[in-house]
């Protein structure tokens, strides 16, 4: 048998009620998303786009690449409980001094794209400040429970995370009923969500490693301070990605085109499972394995490639079917509905390979992405209409291209230096 299927038959039980448990959370989020695209007024929408996308880029600027050190840190050292406490002290220390000075650009990015979408001056300060309350729960629960994946209580991460899914597709079902559906509205109840994570997660973490007792191992601190380094440019270049596709669609286009792009991303996110499951099993084989990385590495990205190719097929044989999910509103784009699922499915693979080849700590040419950007932004300036939807997720797709050269660069050079031993 394979190194591969060997890795794979002896994890398939627990990947597999994980599955199911992320197949119910995330397939909750998603149907509380496309109801929200379907029951939300146009306007709104453009303005809950702006929203999403922002507190998505303010999750990943304030990491700031502290994920990869602290993988390649828990990879080498569990189930040691005692240097794992370490470590999550030491990745929480420095995300919050990354945070101090990442923070406050998006907050005033945010404001600036609600304002060009037409928000008024007191939802602008309401959301602002509830991306504040986002970015604090997602400090406390988002990196420091990946010791319970380590330690196998993955499903009940994932029990946690369907009730919460189904509260909040509950209470968006209220709010509609009760006709108070609107743009704050739909982002508080995102935030309660996000902090009724909190309690539980901490708990769980501080019951499995003695984190309050634990002292900050400086050597951890100089590992995740120097993949910040590294990763922190390339993290604000891929956060400057969907920023720049809002700028250009807020400043070109109208909010109907902010909408329509918003709401064609959410039949993407029917996807997100595989970037949970990439996090929750994925990373961790990959990290440990000492044997035949480059077929295994191929490997697990062709597993994950399956479903996406699967979605795909569906969406070019029933456009409408898919349009369905999202309501009357964007019924008129079944063109850009096949752009927006290829683009989503390629992104989430280049993303997946790209995290699989960093958590072996091999990230040394990823700011190679950078000089490509701006290659690829001035070509596509004179080959794309990027005033449209389909111009904006052609742009997309040029940046998953560079998420997947880059990571490529990385394996071909790191791979061969750094030979397991």
């Amino acid at each position: 048998m394979s190194s591969l299927a060997r890795k794979m038959a002896q994890h398939a039980p627990r990947a597999l009620i994980f599955l199911t448990g992320s197949a119910g959370a995330q397939g909750l989020a998603a149907v509380t998303g496309l109801f929200l695209a379907r029951w939300m007024p146009v306007p709104d929408y453009a303005l809950y786009t702006v929203m999403i996308t922002l507190i998505g880029t303010m999750n990943v600027i304030t990491k700031g690449g502290t994920h990869f050190g602290y993988a390649s840190i828990l990879g080498r050292v569990w189930p040691d409980k005692a240097r794992a406490a370490q470590a999550v002290k030491a990745v929480l220390t420095v995300r919050r001094s990354v945070s101090l000075w990442t923070l406050p650009p998006v907050v005033f990015l945010t404001a600036w794209l609600l304002h060009k979408n037409g928000a008024s001056f007191g939802e602008i300060v309401a959301l602002c400040g509830l991306l504040f309350a986002m970015w604090w729960a997602d400090m406390q629960t988002r990196l420091v429970d990946q010791i319970l994946f380590y330690a196998h209580l993955t499903t009940r991460v994932q029990m946690l995370d369907t009730i919460l899914a189904a509260l909040r597709l509950t209470g968006a079902t209220a709010l509609y009923l009760l006709s108070f559906l609107n743009v704050i509205s739909a982002v508080v109840l995102s935030v309660l969500v996000s902090l009724s994570r909190v309690p539980f997660i901490v708990r769980w973490v501080h019951r499995l490693v003695p984190v309050r007792e634990a002292a900050i191992d400086q050597s951890d601190i100089d590992i995740i301070k120097d993949s910040v380094r590294k990763q922190l440019p390339v993290e604000i270049y891929m956060v400057l990605q969907a920023q720049i596709i809002l700028v250009l669609l807020s400043l070109f286009g109208t909010g109907t085109d902010v909408a329509g792009f918003g709401a064609l991303g959410r039949i993407g996110f029917i996807l997100v499972p595989l970037m949970m499951f990439s996090s929750a099993f994925l990373i961790p084989i990959y990290t440990r394995a000492k044997e035949h990385l480059i077929s295994l590495l191929f490997g697990l990205v062709f597993l994950a490639a399956l479903p996406c190719l699967v979605l795909i097929a569906l969406t070019y044989l029933y456009p409408d079917a898919m349009l369905w999910l999202i309501g009357d509103n964007y019924a008129g784009l079944q063109v850009e509905v096949l752009w927006a699922v290829s683009v989503s499915a390629a992104t989430r693979l280049a993303t997946i390979y790209r995290n699989l080849i960093g958590s072996r700590g091999w990230i040394r040419f990823n700011l190679l992405q950078i000089p490509l950007f701006f290659v690829w932004i001035v070509a596509a300036i004179f080959s794309l209409d990027i005033s449209t939807i389909v111009g904006a997720f052609q742009l997309q797709l040029g940046f998953a291209a560079i998420i997947a050269i880059a990571a490529s660069v990385d394996l071909i050079v790191s791979g061969i230096v750094q030979k397991p031993k």
